[in-house]
């Protein structure tokens, strides 16, 4: 019979009991986030540690067994590396971000890296990796990318010395020591320009102060919390405009005092997700206020929203999120609303009466969306953007199987009428995460 071999971050515990876990201050690298396919490797992404490199047919690690598995792609990585990389279809890059927490110190350092799309290997020639410092651990999970920008949201955030404690002795997970502050007026939104990461930068990238240093936007807007990022992109006046899946509350990890799969009612605290779309006025430095600003997309419970890789960085309208089965009128500032998603959409970000739904079995769950564009369509193109099939894993909780549905998502009403292919996987996989789509990928099969 297994066990666990190591404590996991969010409060699963180690096998053996209360002493094994004592004072245990290391976690599982679980690298199931999300994974990215480039050249002839798989790159398995988890934002607490390095990317492991895999074989894309046999899923097994490249490296070696283990930790062995991990790779710094050949020196760019000295910590971790998140698992939200966002694609530059002009560059043809990925842009990401790792972030670490130095207790001692009581700093949080977080640093930018640019790789090419096809090696996943940095092009930078000098040594230096631009970097900010934060005096608090940020909920850095995602972040969005303009041609111009890369985008953070920052919340005022503190250890929980209690939490701390707990999670020291093996009781609680680590995540649940850090703590937003409720009482905090406004979030930041903050711009930092992409010129920053060029070569020809090689001086004051190192330990930047977000909040000081005159290249770096920040604006300010009322408090809440995000995990995910639809897409961002500059209009023609070069405002900012991103969508978001906002949130007013925020449990990182609650303290349940049984198995999380026991609980009548898990997501008793988790808060109700609305997805709306901001515009920074970059040359005011503030949020445009009035026609229709922010813009409320869908209050459905929104979580996981997907574009096609290509229109990454540039102006979008469709929006392809999972949400809730049914309408639900959401109060914002009540949680208990929160629950597994059930039903996929195309959100119309100019018209939100277009907005298209299909609901799965109250038993199905379907994973991210993922948006692969149609033989001979070129999504950047304002009239060909939707020509797209969705590719979504379906996980069945009542027969333990999977499915994959495919849906088209070109034009009016065809999408509500649901898959236009559904068939099973062989194995059953759990609720899913993120994914991508590699095009032109194929692999030969040997006989067995």
């Amino acid at each position: 019979m297994g066990g666990m071999s190591q404590r996991g971050l969010f409060g699963t515990k180690k096998s053996g009991g209360f002493m094994a876990n004592l004072f245990q201050m290391d976690y599982k690298h679980v690298a199931n986030t999300n994974v990215i396919h480039c050249g002839d490797s798989l790159y398995a992404l988890w934002e607490g540690g390095l990317p492991y490199l895999l074989d894309p047919l046999t899923l097994r690690n490249k490296n070696g067994r283990g930790k062995a598995g991990l790779t710094d792609l050949d020196g760019l990585l000295s910590d971790n590396f998140s698992a939200h990389p966002r694609y530059d279809p002009a560059r043809k890059t990925y842009v990401n971000f790792g972030s670490v927490f130095d207790p001692i110190k009581s700093e949080f350092r977080v640093s930018l890296y640019e790789v090419d799309a096809t090696t996943f290997r940095s092009k930078r020639k000098n040594g230096v990796t631009p970097n900010f410092v934060l005096d608090a651990p940020a909920l850095i999970h995602d972040f969005i990318l303009t041609t111009n920008y890369c985008i953070f949201f920052i919340n005022d955030t503190r250890i929980n010395a209690m939490s701390a404690i707990k999670a020291m002795f093996g009781s609680a997970g680590f995540a649940g020591s850090i703590e937003v502050d409720k009482d905090a007026e406004h979030s930041n939104i903050v711009l930092i320009p992409r010129s920053l990461l060029d070569d020809k930068e090689q001086d004051a990238v190192s330990d930047i102060d977000l909040f000081h240093d005159e290249r770096v936007t920040v604006v300010k807007m009322d408090r809440h919390f995000a995990f995910h990022y639809a897409n961002a992109f500059e209009d023609m006046e070069g405002n900012v405009v991103f969508d978001t899946v906002q949130m007013d509350g925020m449990e990182l990890a609650a303290d349940f005092k049984e198995p999380f799969w026991q609980i009548e009612n898990p997501f008793r605290d988790v808060s109700p997700t609305r997805l709306i779309r901001y515009t920074v006025d970059i040359q005011n430095k503030k949020l445009a206020i009035g026609n229709d600003q922010p813009k409320v997309l869908t209050t459905r419970l929104p979580e996981f929203p997907s574009i096609p890789r290509d229109i990454s960085t540039r102006r979008h309208r469709y929006i392809y999120p999972l949400v809730a089965r049914k309408k639900v009128n959401v109060n914002p500032k009540t949680s208990g609303l929160g629950g597994p998603v059930a039903a996929v959409a195309k959100i119309d970000s100019e018209d939100t009466t277009n907005n298209q739904y299909f609901s799965f079995e109250p038993y199905e769950f379907p994973g991210e969306a993922i948006l692969v564009p149609k033989a001979g369509k070129t999504v950047s193109l304002p009239s060909e953007e939707d020509a797209c099939y969705m590719l979504v894993l379906v996980t069945n909780g009542k027969d333990l199987t999977t499915d994959v549905a495919i849906f088209d998502v070109e034009g009016d009403q065809v999408f509500e009428e649901g898959p236009i292919l559904r068939f099973p996987l062989p194995v059953f996989t759990p609720h899913l995460l993120h994914g991508s789509f590699a095009e032109g990928v194929t692999f030969e099969f040997g006989e067995s």
